[in-house]
């Protein structure tokens, strides 16, 4: 009995021997296999890289927006606008600064002045004037380009064009009619002081009494503004012609 009971141990110890070096032998299961970069659990199954492809996909291609071409339309707005701000500044920063020489040689010259420079001060501040009228004028380039840009489809390249012309003819007008004023106050200037320069040789300056027959620095002041104002106009003037140009060719592409 003793020799049996010892066989029947003996052999049940080789049978559990045998059983966990078979467990050890076998591969772990799929479940608990943890795939890596290049698993081919990863390979069978693309559905796990596709959101990652996508991603870097995004990042890595640029997205170009497709932008319309410019209309004759939104071309003509453009102008009108960058060209009234920039008559804006130009020409009022020369009207200004000629008014302020003008005031300034006016406040402080001497009270007997003669009627030749007497015209010119008074030609010089009328076409300052108009230069300021102009300005103004000529902002308003800068609402029309609001004006169509807020409501572009109340408005076609043929009226916009229209539109722009009759303001542009105005604004033209003006800038004319400022040189042609600064040009007459320049004649009567310069003639005032071609006439000081003349007899000044002989002009005896007793007490400040013949003072005024001499050439002054307020009378070169008083030059330089009426030069501030022609230039203004003139540029104006320029602003108007290049508009004008613009105006035309769109009209030019909306009869096409």
């Amino acid at each position: 009995a003793l020799l049996n009971t010892h066989m029947h141990m003996r052999g049940g110890s080789l049978l559990l021997l045998s059983v966990g070096t078979a467990a050890l032998r076998l591969p772990p299961p799929a479940a608990c296999a943890r795939p890596t970069l290049a698993s081919p659990v990863r390979a069978a199954n693309p559905a796990l890289s596709a959101p990652r492809a996508a991603a870097a996909r995004r990042t890595t291609t640029p997205v170009l927006a497709a932008t319309a071409p410019p209309t004759p339309l939104t071309q003509l707005a453009s102008r009108l606008w960058s060209w009234g701000w920039l008559n804006w500044w130009v020409q009022g920063a020369l009207s200004v600064v000629g008014a302020v020489l003008l005031l300034f040689a006016n406040s402080v010259s001497s009270a007997s002045v003669s009627a030749p420079a007497l015209a010119g001060r008074a030609l010089a501040l009328a076409a300052c004037a108009t230069s300021f009228a102009s300005t103004f004028w000529q902002w308003g380039y800068t609402r029309l380009a609001v004006r169509i840009r807020r409501r572009p489809e109340r408005w076609t390249a043929a009226s916009a064009a229209s539109n722009a012309a009759r303001a542009l003819y105005v604004g033209t007008a003006l800038n004319l009619v400022g040189i042609g004023i600064a040009i007459v106050g320049a004649e009567a200037i310069v003639g005032n002081l071609a006439a000081k320069a003349l007899t000044q040789g002989s002009a005896v300056v007793l007490d400040g009494r013949a003072a005024a027959a001499t050439v002054q620095a307020l009378d070169v002041l008083i030059v330089q503004a009426n030069t501030n104002t022609i230039a203004a106009c003139f540029f104006g003037l320029l602003t108007s012609m290049r508009l004008k140009l613009a105006a035309a060719t769109a009209e030019r592409a909306a009869e096409a």
